[in-house]
């Protein structure tokens, strides 16, 4: 029996993104993705900071052009609104008490209650036949403890979450994970507890505040280190286990040797007799080994190419994986026969490639749809949903509200 499409599934789902940058947008990218209705809130001006983040469309500068933003903001209405001034939080209170499911944040802890738009006020002054108010909080710590009032970045929350400590060589200073993992990371367990959240309320009518820590994030994504310690007493150092990076003629290959593949490898590489090399024998004596086997290795990757020597050692079942570029990605034959990447079209770039999302219903994947414009949608929320004239928006900007 087929699978119903589900794609979109949360097609009745309101979202009110009060969030801006990575971890709040990503979750609300997810939530846009699978049908849900999401405003997007951007204050007046200079709109949602990773507007200014480049890339930029034809390496210009502009905040409708940002690739962070566009990418990050699919499928959402945007409105301008300044949270700084009370008629601009009394306009963001009626669009979360009256109008949306879900709202998701990332202010600084406290900050929302002090606006009068916290979760038990949320609840307040929702109507009794209402279902109970979700509000999502996202921060860098979470909404106690010594640090709750402290700011982090990616960086520090990769470092402060122990996965700094395990990344790199064991001879090297820590290596930093590249792009923002930590934030990606919070705005998924966002889009989870969100989820989560909207099933209990369903089941139960009852609201819920999920509190995200980007720090605790990162601290349970480290669940062998941790495991090590508790049972074992042994931190877990950089470089044992990891897998070896070779230079070839294009780019860089890793490799790694399981027993149960070693024999087949040795051959593979033109090298049967260094099988039973007691240097090479069982997993730790590679390990303990490996500048001298990495000498020998590379004689065999020298002047091949990393795609070449990736499907020749999956060919016998060993693990490998060759550093992609941007266009190994986009020309890799798996993704385009999974279709991840997609054409969007938009107004400020034209068509452009987008990734997908890492997952399909059935054989289809959510749709991609364009990232909106900065206050696109200014005259349709606020005049549909809370019957705002032309007079009273006129009225609003002048007073640079919206």
């Amino acid at each position: 029996m087929a699978l119903p499409v589900t794609s979109e599934a949360l097609d009745d789902v309101r979202v009110l993104d009060l969030s801006e940058g990575v971890a709040g947008p990503f979750c609300t990218k997810l939530l846009a993705a699978l049908g849900a209705d999401v405003i997007s809130v951007e204050a007046p001006g200079r709109g949602d900071r990773a507007r200014s983040c480049p890339p930029f469309a034809g390496d210009e500068p502009h905040p409708e052009l940002s690739g962070l933003f566009l990418y990050l903001n699919t499928g959402k209405r945007s409105v301008t609104l300044d949270l700084a001034q009370a008629s601009g939080r009394a306009i963001a209170g009626r669009l979360a008490a009256e109008w949306a499911d879900i709202v998701i944040e990332d202010f600084a802890p406290g900050q929302l209650d002090a606006w009068g738009l916290g979760h038990e006020t949320l609840e307040a002054s929702r109507d009794p036949s209402q279902p109970g108010a979700i509000v999502v909080s996202v921060t860098d710590y979470g909404q106690s403890g010594p640090y709750r009032d402290w700011r982090a970045t990616d960086l520090t929350a990769l470092a402060l979450g122990g996965s700094l400590y395990i990344a790199g060589d064991e001879d090297r200073e820590p290596l930093r994970i590249g792009g923002r993992p930590a934030q990606f990371y919070a705005g998924l367990s966002a889009f989870s507890g969100a989820l989560l959240a909207l099933h209990y309320r369903d089941a139960t009518g009852e609201g819920q505040h999920v509190d995200v820590s980007m720090f605790e994030g990162i601290a349970t994504a480290q669940e062998y280190p941790g495991a090590a310690w508790a049972y074992k007493r042994e931190i877990r150092v950089r470089g044992p286990g990891h897998a070896p990076m070779f230079e070839v003629d294009d780019g860089y290959i890793g490799l790694m040797f399981p027993q149960a593949r070693w024999a087949a490898f040795c051959e593979l590489i033109g090298r049967p007799e260094i099988e039973h090399d007691p240097r090479f024998e069982g997993t730790r004596q590679r390990r303990d080994n490996m500048a001298e086997l990495s000498e020998i290795i590379a004689e065999w990757t020298e002047g091949k190419r990393k795609a070449d020597l990736y499907h020749a050692v999956q060919a016998v079942q060993g693990p490998a994986g060759y550093v992609c570029t941007a266009p190994d990605l986009i020309e890799s034959p798996q993704f385009i026969e999974r279709e991840f990447f997609g054409e969007v079209d938009h107004p400020a770039t034209g068509p452009l490639l987008y990734p997908g999302l890492p997952l399909r219903f059935g054989t289809e994947r959510p749709p991609l749809r364009r990232a909106p414009l900065l206050g696109e949608h200014n005259a349709e929320v606020y005049g549909e949903l809370l019957g705002c004239g032309a007079a009273d928006l006129v009225r609003m900007r002048g007073a640079g509200v919206i």
